[in-house]
């Protein structure tokens, strides 16, 4: 458990030509706590003369020469902790020693391994505060937000090497873990309700809302707590601005709305452009990701909806779903100031008028049967999602399905249906798109180099 090291018959001066090595030893969940007492080593550039070599499974921790604490290869009086149980001290002398140089005399001891607290990731925290952190000593985490879950492993051990490992053995920072949002949840309240015609929606009902107020008015869905879902065509020609959205709330004009500024909007690159006045003929692509300037803070009104999943059959599956919005609610209306919702089936494109323009199979449309649900000016870029919000559970999370794209004027009119960007066609470019341009605190820093040199020297005589 403790010892002392000294240089051959110290204190007189150590013998030229020397090679010596001492292995030191503790038990395991130890560490080597080594202080110098004295040294003193014939001085060289790079200690290429005579050295004094600490070495820990084959990486060296430091080489040493010099005859006191001023000598830039001198360690003083400080003193060297061990990675692990082992250490190693290579004593090495060329032929003379012309100084009589003394050598050197050291103490160790041992040390108990302590992995200390971690540096959590953000929005991560022990799920015990002030838990032990020595060898053997176990560690979980948590989310601390009740709005995160966690992703990742999440139960560490210290070992032996003073690292926190993984249940699978990789080491911390190698294996961290990430809080991501809880998607699709919203406040557990039923009420029946229309977009065009309808009613209000209750506030946390559709948390996942966001509103353009301002010219041009229009919806975007939150999908995490960085990004949101749009129309490409409600965001063309803001690219280089800086737009606000709003969300949190049911009533466009409350106090307590949570408001959002972009860093960045991403048009999918196949949409036509055609700037803040142009005249859209094709709504072929019609998507974009808007990123936010800083972490939403996500509660109970303000939480991020759901990806599709990837079908083969109706976009729709055969359900009823949910498309919500600020925009028109009766003929005389073309903005409502509370957010309205309604339910919508899915039509075939051929029972769907396209009113001469592009129909691709990157859009569905979507209607009721002539009881006048339906999207309207306004509500481009807002959400229609799966299951309606009266078939809500815990096994069944929202899921959007597709966007506001696109429709005929007349809101509502029984022969015409609305036109929505079919979300699942997209999925890889949303997370791909994601990723490429996600926030330094998403990214892992890479951990220091250490890289050994050889340095060779010529004796002076």
């Amino acid at each position: 458990m403790y010892g002392e090291v000294s240089s051959p018959q110290y204190p007189l001066p150590y013998p030229a030509d020397l090679l010596e090595q001492w292995d030191l030893e503790v038990p395991l969940g130890y560490r080597i706590q080594l202080t110098f007492n004295h040294l003193d080593i014939e001085p060289s550039p790079n200690c290429c003369y005579d050295s004094l070599m600490v070495v820990s499974d084959k990486k060296v921790l430091g080489k040493f020469c010099g005859q006191n604490s001023t000598d830039s290869y001198h360690p003083s009086n400080k003193t060297i902790l061990s990675p692990g149980n082992r250490l190693q001290l290579v004593f090495l002398t060329d032929d003379s020693n012309p100084m009589s140089h003394l050598g050197f005399t050291a103490v160790y001891q041992a040390a108990a391994v302590d992995c200390g607290i971690p540096e959590l990731p953000d929005l991560i925290e022990l799920t015990v505060q002030n838990s032990l952190t020595t060898y053997l000593e176990q560690i979980s985490l948590k989310c601390s937000s009740e709005y995160y879950i966690l992703s990742g492993n999440g139960h560490f051990i210290c070992d032996a090497n003073s690292n926190w490992v993984s249940e699978s053995g990789q080491k911390f920072s190698e294996d961290l873990p990430k809080c991501i949002p809880v998607c699709g949840i919203n406040t557990e309240v039923t009420v029946g309700g229309r977009v065009f015609g309808g009613k209000q929606a209750l506030l946390g009902q559709i948390p996942w809302q966001l509103l353009h107020k301002s010219s041009p008015r229009g919806g975007a869905s939150l999908i995490s707590d960085y990004w949101a879902l749009t129309a490409a065509h409600v965001v063309d020609g803001f690219k280089t601005t800086t737009m606000s959205w709003l969300g949190g709330m049911i009533d466009s004009q409350a106090k307590n709305i949570v408001t959002m500024e972009t860093e960045k909007i991403i048009i999918h690159p196949k949409y036509k452009t055609v700037g803040k006045n142009g005249e859209q003929t094709s709504y072929d692509n019609d998507i974009a990701l808007i990123k936010m300037s800083a972490r939403v803070p996500l509660g109970p009104n303000l939480r991020p909806v759901c990806l599709p999943k990837k079908t083969d059959g109706p976009v729709m599956e055969d359900m009823m779903g949910t498309v919500s919005g600020f925009g028109g609610y009766s003929d005389k209306s073309l903005r409502s100031k509370n957010l309205l919702y309604g339910h919508v089936q899915e039509y075939s494109l051929v029972e769907c008028e396209s009113k001469g323009k592009l129909v691709t199979d990157n859009m569905f449309c979507a209607g009721d049967d002539g009881q006048g649900i339906d999207s309207c000016k306004g509500d481009s870029g807002g959400p229609l999602f799966l299951p309606t919000l009266e078939q809500v559970s815990a096994e069944q999370p929202f899921r959007i399905v597709g966007i506001v794209s696109w429709g005929p004027p007349e809101c509502g009119h029984k022969s015409f249906k609305g036109y929505y960007t079919k979300i699942q066609n997209y999925l890889d470019w949303i997370r791909e798109t994601m990723a490429n341009n996600c926030t330094r605190g998403d990214m892992s820093p890479l951990g220091p180099l250490i890289m050994l040199v050889k340095v060779s020297c010529t004796k002076k005589f």
